[in-house]
């Protein structure tokens, strides 16, 4: 009787395993796929996570333009992609503008700041991201950050009006 359930225990495992890993191929297909030409070439990707819903996250491509210069806005195009097993639009992409600044002061509070050592950034760059996306909706994201290891990451918080949301969002430069 115990090995019965043991072997019907193991099989439960293995199917379940089997099943989170073919979801999480199918969304990284469906992401390849969804990725329209002009966004071939984006330098910066990464990911977002919202901390309100648990299955709420997805992927982000942007092409910010280099050298970053301090204090002057930039315009950036940006696809937003939701994971296959989000609540809110499952598979979807989203291309739109996000307006950003880089610059010496923080921005304003953001809760990763607290796990890392601040002494190790470069005194002389622009260390804090701020940036707003807005949609044809009505939706509108404001996005705090900082850079990070030599200019090649961006973490931080994101707020997201109508619907509301918050989040985390990492980019890395490619």
């Amino acid at each position: 009787m115990k090995n019965k359930f043991l072997k019907i225990l193991k099989r439960a495992l293995i199917t379940v395993g089997i099943l989170f890993a073919l979801a999480f191929i199918t969304n990284e297909i469906v992401y390849r796929m969804s990725i329209p030409d002009e966004f071939e070439s984006a330098n910066w990707s990464g990911k977002w996570k919202s901390s309100e819903f648990k299955l709420l996250g997805g992927k982000v491509l942007t092409s910010i333009s280099t050298p970053i210069i301090e204090n002057s806005e930039f315009k950036s195009p940006t696809l937003l992609y939701y994971n296959i097993w989000s609540l809110y639009k499952p598979g979807q992409i989203k291309v739109v503008e996000m307006n950003g600044t880089f610059g010496h002061k923080n921005f304003g509070k953001n809760s990763e700041l607290g796990n890392k050592n601040l002494q190790e950034l470069e005194p002389l760059t622009s260390n804090f991201f701020k940036a707003k996306i807005s949609f044809s909706n009505g939706q509108m994201i404001e996005c705090k950050g900082m850079k990070w290891e030599n200019d090649k990451k961006i973490f931080g918080d994101y707020v997201s009006k109508f619907p509301s949301d918050l989040g985390e969002f990492e980019l890395s430069s490619k």
